[in-house]
């Protein structure tokens, strides 16, 4: 049986591990062509990308570092130059993975951290974005799918306030940019995780641990796969109707 996302070319950021390695993953399974993005490990990358072609799929890493606007744009540039050119300058699934988060009180942070969380968790989504949605318009089709944050709609947790301010700015951009390309056959909609077990966020057992998981109603870390498939879902045709909203996948974290 034909795949839902057969013939589909995706770029997920920041997927050479954690949530973002289980999405490229995922969609690849769904029959998408996928660029793996990472910013400083090729090994990891590689192994994405083994992990998907040994499964009969389709995947090319590609080096860029987003935190910087110089590597944002190298990345947009880049896209033409994978598969040889087969998809003839479309592209029609961005996945914005790629973040960062310091923990620590506000007073005390810094305006490294400052710029480390903005350009990183905004800038770089949004200077990608506006390169690659007319790549979409163009086609008349096309699903932008930014990964935020269960932090992006309430701060439970106390030495996180960059972060916060910054998935909130996601969840913020994912509703305007979904009522300008509404119009144009691209969706945009934003995929909110909760606590997952990934080196960001390990489900060690530790202290940390014990209190996000009374926090959440199952009373479990979530899986990057479970993730993955609120994102597969989201990139199908089955979501066409599906615009400007926040998909929540925290386990009950913010119920």
């Amino acid at each position: 049986m034909p795949k839902p996302l057969g013939n589909k070319l995706a770029l997920v950021t920041g997927s050479s591990r954690g949530i973002g390695a289980a999405i490229a993953v995922r969609l690849a399974a769904e029959g998408a062509h996928v660029i793996v993005n990472y910013a400083a490990s090729p090994a990891r990358a590689e192994q994405v990308v083994s992990e998907i072609t040994k499964a009969g799929g389709h995947a090319e890493a590609v080096q860029a570092d987003l935190s910087t606007i110089e590597g944002t744009k190298a990345l947009a540039a880049s896209v033409d130059k994978v598969f040889g050119g087969k998809f003839g300058g479309r592209l029609d699934i961005l996945v914005n993975n790629a973040g960062t988060v310091d923990f620590g009180p506000f007073l005390e942070s810094s305006e490294d951290s400052y710029d480390k969380h903005f350009n990183l968790n905004v800038r770089s989504l949004i200077t990608l974005t506006k390169d690659l949605a007319p790549r979409m318009i163009k086609g008349r089709w096309g699903r932008i799918i930014n990964i935020g944050s269960c932090h992006g709609e309430t701060a439970v947790l106390p030495g996180v306030v960059l972060y916060v301010a910054s998935k909130f700015a996601v969840q913020g951009f994912t509703r305007a940019l979904s009522r300008e390309l509404g119009p144009t056959g691209v969706t945009v909609n934003n995929v909110q995780p909760g606590a997952i077990d990934t080196e960001l966020s390990p489900d060690d057992n530790g202290p940390a641990a014990q209190t996000m998981k009374k926090l959440m109603s199952v009373g479990r870390f979530g899986r990057p796969e479970e993730i993955a498939s609120a994102v597969a879902f989201l990139a199908s045709p089955d979501a066409a109707f599906i615009n400007g909203e926040s998909l929540t996948v925290d386990g009950g974290w913010n119920a």
